[in-house]
């Protein structure tokens, strides 16, 4: 057995059916693993075997469910810090629910220094929105490929006072990587430190902190176990213990002191003061195993096979009359990301076409990404479209349909969804009439 087919078989989505619209029994190809990916044997065992074994609290108890649930979970950081090649006598992680509230935290950590935070227009809402409420936003541009443009972001840097840079370490729309180190360095130099969302990243490609003196260290890193073959509700931030040290508590609550008068608090160290409350401690220990299993598969290997469906699908889904393929970012500076459009039918279409009738599982709309995704679809009425929505009027949002490569996925998956864009592109009117709406109205939007 190869090592493909081997990882694969550790996938029981992968042999999953289900029962159409149509009447038709159909294999789920999945290809949603931007949005969410599937937990793998190993992971789903031990999540289990917590759950029926070692179910316990954490920190709270001297009796042995206690001891064992607090061993695994502690344990986690050091897996977490040693994959990112973090220093954890530096270091420390912060366990949360999801992405949104690490970058939330990242964002809180920084809240107290005088000056702005630098987002990108290519920001998953999670790491834009936060930010407006921890100060002023400055957003860096992105050019017409797609791709961020690095002179913008020199500009905002040296003309701005800044104190945060906020950047995507792979974009959920398009899978363009931006270089972190870079902007690590660059940030640095002007005075500003460094949060990645690295919520897409983590799982397909390596990451390395650095160490804290190196000038392209990762100051602030976010991401989730459920875009990392875990469960939902586990994520993390990755911080310099002394950035912990220096807030007060995320929520203040359990956990996140050493002693409470009637008149004042002492809080907790690092990590302790802002993990308030019971976490996830279930989904954490998935997290901490599935983050063993990639490292014992290899970074390297989980980028080759994703680089080898990637370059040869782009090209036909590029060469397929009708289809547009969203940016113009090199195999090599992106993710197995594939956004795009089909001239002339509704992406909620085309999406739901793929799977009534082919068993593809694709992600429509705009991603959580509306400033970047109407820069990439030419959209210029932006501004009109708000107005509409914030006055409660029927509007279409401009979307695309995107497919993205996991780690059990096949060059027949990706094939088999290339086969069923060019029936759908050749033959738009019939699939876009197929779709059931609610109203003839709705029908008429939409193609």
């Amino acid at each position: 057995m190869s090592k493909f087919d081997d990882i694969r078989c550790q996938f029981p989505i992968t042999s999953q059916c289900f029962t159409a619209p149509d009447g038709v029994e159909r294999s789920i190809i999945y290809l949603d693993h931007g949005a969410s990916t599937h937990p793998p044997t190993p992971v789903l065992d031990t999540y289990r075997e917590f759950l029926e074994k070692y179910y316990a609290n954490i920190h709270r108890g001297n009796h042995y469910l206690s001891q064992k649930a607090s061993a695994l979970f502690d344990a986690v950081s050091e897996t977490i810090l040693h994959f990112l090649g973090a220093d954890p006598a530096n270091n420390e992680v912060v366990f949360t629910t999801n992405t949104t509230t690490a970058l939330d935290l990242g964002g809180y950590l920084m809240s107290q220094t005088e000056g702005g935070t630098l987002v990108s227009s290519m920001e998953h809402h999670s790491n834009d929105l936060p930010h407006r409420r921890h100060g002023p936003v400055h957003r860096v541009e992105v050019l017409a490929d797609g791709s961020l443009d690095y002179n913008d972001l020199e500009s905002k840097l040296k003309n701005n006072r800044i104190k945060l840079v906020a950047i995507t370490g792979a974009s959920n729309v398009t899978g363009f990587m931006p270089d972190i180190y870079g902007i690590a360095r660059l940030a640095h130099q002007h005075g500003a430190k460094i949060l990645v969302d690295a919520a897409q990243l983590v799982a397909h490609h390596s990451i390395n902190i650095r160490p804290d003196d190196h000038p392209e260290h990762i100051d602030f890193l976010a991401a989730a176990g459920h875009k990392a073959y875990a469960p939902f509700g586990a994520a993390f931030l990755v911080a310099n213990r002394a950035a912990f040290n220096a807030a007060t508590p995320y929520i203040p609550g359990g956990g996140t002191v050493k002693f409470v008068t009637d008149t004042d608090v002492v809080w907790a160290d690092g990590m302790e003061r802002h993990l308030s409350g019971t976490p996830n401690i279930a989904g954490v220990i998935a997290l901490g195993e599935a983050i063993t299993w990639l490292n014992t598969i290899g970074m390297d290997w989980v980028r080759q096979h994703e680089l080898e469906i990637l370059k040869p699908i782009e090209q036909k889904l590029r060469a397929i009359a009708g289809v547009t393929v969203l940016g113009d970012i090199p195999a090599e500076k992106k993710l197995g990301v594939l956004p795009f459009t089909i001239s002339g039918v509704h992406h909620d279409v085309v999406s739901t076409v793929l799977n009534n009738n082919y068993g593809i599982a694709t992600r429509n709309g705009c991603f959580c990404a509306h400033p970047y995704l109407t820069r990439l679809l030419g959209c210029t009425d932006a501004d009109a479209v708000r107005q509409k929505v914030a006055t409660g009027q029927s509007v279409q949002l401009p979307g695309a349909v995107r497919a993205t490569i996991g780690i059990f996925n096949s060059m027949e998956d990706l094939n088999a969804l290339v086969d069923a864009v060019a029936e759908i592109a050749s033959e738009k009117e019939r699939y876009a009439a197929s779709i059931n709406l609610e109203s003839a109205a709705c029908l008429e939007a939409l193609i």
